[in-house]
């Protein structure tokens, strides 16, 4: 995307391949910086939330690079992303290349609150 104007910079959690190390699975990360323009996603797209339930649960962003969408079938995590405390797990993203400005639009579901790892060392806004 050659626009940086909305763009700001969010951490990004990539995590590598499984491994099994004396019968117990791991799975190691690394956090990065890149520059999105996230969203969340309007109201009247999606379900009605639970009553007194105030925390948006889906975000899209826009930005230069292909995210990793989760693969459940294979047991594989998306890519997450740190926004306002919160991870959120990519779902899909999406090449967007119909016009000169092309780039990738990833949606993201905010992980529930029992599986949210620690934020990033670095916490960016």
């Amino acid at each position: 995307m050659a626009i940086g104007l909305f763009k700001k910079p969010y951490v990004i959690r990539k995590f590598d391949p499984q491994t099994v190390d004396n019968g117990y699975a791991a799975m190691t990360y690394t956090d990065s910086i890149v520059r999105l323009n996230v969203q969340p996603h309007a109201p009247d797209t999606l379900e009605p939330a639970e009553a007194g339930d105030t925390t948006n649960k889906h975000l899209k962003s826009w930005g230069p690079d292909k995210l990793t969408s989760a693969n459940e079938y294979d047991g594989i995590p998306g890519d997450l992303l740190f926004y306002h405390g919160i991870w959120y797990e990519c779902k899909s993203s999406v090449m967007w290349d119909h016009t000169l400005l092309s780039h990738y639009q990833s949606d993201f579901v905010n992980w529930p609150a029992e599986k949210q790892p620690q934020p990033p060392r670095e916490v960016m806004p």
